[in-house]
C-alpha cells in the first residue's frame, strides 16, 4: 500500500512510497453532462442520488462532484448488483471504487413482475424509456425497494487511503451513474438484479399468458330468435290502438322566431303565418283521430 505524506522515507527505493499531492493529478475520463446546479434531471435519478447525498457528507460531496466534473472517474461499469469504477486521485495508481447493492430474491421479483404487468401503462411508458412514479408501489406490493433504502441495500469501498466511507471518490461514481440513469433508467433494475432484456421479456411473457387466458373464456352467447317462427306476427297486430298527444297552439305563435332580436329583412309578418301554418298542419294530419 502507498505511504502517506508523513511516514518517514525508506533507506531504499521503493517504487509505492511517494508524498501525497494536494491536488488530483490530471485525467481525462468521463465527462459529467453537469457542470453546475443539479446532477440528475429525472425523478429516478434524483431518489438514487438522495440516498448518498443523506449522508450529509458536506465537504465531501462537494469534493466528489468537483471530481465528477473535472473527469477524474475514468471508467465505470454497471453490472447486476455490482458498480466498479477506476477514479484518478492524487497518487499515480486510480483508485478502485466498489458499490454493491443487494439484490432482490427471485420469489421478491416475481411478486414485482407480477404487480408491474398488471398495469399496461407501466410497461408502455418502460418499453419508451420513461420510468413511471408509480412504479415502485409495484415494488412496495413485494415488500421491497426499488432504491437502496439504507446501509443493507447499498454497501461501497474505495481503495484510497480516507477512512470515510463514502470517500470523495466514491462520490463521484455515484454522481456520475445518476446521470447513466438519466438516460437509461433501466439500469436500476440491472442493480437490482434484472436486465432490461430480461424484464422485458418477463413482462412481455405475462401479458402474452393473460391474452392467451382470456381467449379461452367461454364467449358470451346471445339466442337469436329463429325468424320463421315470427313470421306471422312480423307485421305486428291488425289493430293498433293509441291515443293522440294532446297538441295546443303556443300562447305565444312562432316563439322560435322570438328568439332574435330582429328577423332579417323584414320578413317577420311573412314568417311568422308559416310556422302557424306549419303547426296547424302538423296538428291535422298526424296528432288527430283518423
Amino acid at each position: 500500500m502507498a505511504k502517506r505524506k508523513n511516514d518517514p522515507k525508506p533507506s531504499s527505493y521503493d517504487p509505492d512510497w511517494y508524498y501525497e499531492p494536494s491536488r488530483p493529478l490530471p485525467a481525462n475520463g468521463l465527462q459529467s453532462r453537469s457542470q453546475r446546479g443539479a446532477f440528475a434531471s429525472s425523478w429516478w435519478a434524483k431518489r438514487w442520488l438522495a440516498v448518498l447525498e443523506s449522508y450529509g457528507m458536506g465537504s465531501r460531496l462537494q469534493r466528489g462532484r468537483s471530481y465528477a466534473r473535472s473527469g477524474q472517474v475514468l471508467n465505470i461499469d454497471i453490472q447486476s448488483g455490482l458498480v466498479t469504477a477506476k477514479v484518478q486521485g492524487s497518487r499515480p495508481t486510480p483508485y478502485q471504487v466498489k458499490m454493491q447493492v443487494k439484490l432482490l430474491s427471485s420469489e421478491s421479483w416475481e411478486k414485482v413482475l407480477d404487480a408491474i404487468s398488471s398495469q399496461a401503462i407501466f410497461t408502455a411508458q418502460l418499453l419508451d424509456g420513461t420510468m413511471p412514479p408509480e412504479i415502485e408501489s409495484a415494488f412496495q406490493a413485494a415488500h421491497v425497494a426499488l432504491f437502496p433504502a439504507d446501509a443493507r441495500d447499498l454497501t461501497s469501498d474505495c481503495s484510497c487511503p480516507d477512512d470515510a466511507n463514502p470517500c470523495k471518490h466514491i462520490a463521484a461514481v455515484y454522481y456520475l451513474v445518476g446521470e447513466r440513469f438519466d438516460v437509461d433508467p433501466f439500469l436500476i433494475f440491472t442493480l437490482r438484479g434484472k436486465t432490461r432484456d430480461q424484464l422485458i421479456e418477463a413482462l412481455r411473457s405475462r401479458r402474452a399468458s393473460a391474452a392467451e387466458s382470456e381467449s379461452d373464456e367461454q364467449p358470451l352467447r346471445v339466442k337469436i330468435p329463429d325468424l320463421r317462427e315470427q313470421i306471422d306476427d312480423f307485421w305486428g297486430i291488425d289493430e293498433f290502438n293509441w291515443t293522440p298527444l294532446p297538441l295546443s297552439f303556443p300562447e305565444r305563435p312562432a316563439t322560435v322566431l322570438k328568439r332574435f332580436d330582429t328577423v332579417p329583412y323584414e320578413t317577420q309578418k311573412a314568417l311568422t303565418t308559416l310556422y302557424e301554418a306549419m303547426s296547424q298542419f302538423i296538428q291535422t294530419r298526424f296528432l288527430t283521430d283518423v
